[in-house]
């Protein structure tokens, strides 16, 4: 039973590990696995990507509503060149965190940007705020 126990873990470890991708952010400059795959430029509210070939641009922004206990935070983000946007109460998005949702759902896969999945990405994570 042990050994199955063991077995079983180094397994859930190992996959893991080996989906597991390393995303640096770090002078503008967005890389994955320790390859450059997009420019980013940001400030205290708002960060832009760019794909290096320079045609897909995503923009995250984070915008506060209403003051103290009444207030609330919440993020947008737009797809520039497809006119697609969705916004995002209950999940937070930061500029590393949106990189890793990217990579899981497909819409950046090998430093580019794969168009036919923004809308899904968008239907998937938009709260209509």
């Amino acid at each position: 039973m042990k050994k199955i126990l063991l077995i079983t873990l180094i397994s859930i470890w190992a996959t893991g590990s080996i989906n597991a991708q390393k995303i640096k952010l770090k002078k503008g400059i967005v890389n994955i696995d320790d390859t450059e795959c997009m420019k980013y430029d940001s400030s205290p509210n708002n960060a832009e990507f760019t794909s290096n070939d320079g045609k897909q641009t995503i923009i995250l922004k984070f915008i506060r509503t209403g003051v103290g206990s009444n207030g609330g935070l919440y993020t947008k983000i737009i797809f520039l060149e497809q006119k697609l946007s969705l916004t995002s109460k209950s999940y937070i998005f930061n500029k590393k965190n949106l990189i890793k949702k990217l990579l899981t759902d497909g819409v950046l896969s090998d430093c580019v940007i794969d168009v036919s999945k923004i809308q899904k990405f968008v239907m998937k994570y938009d709260e209509g705020i």
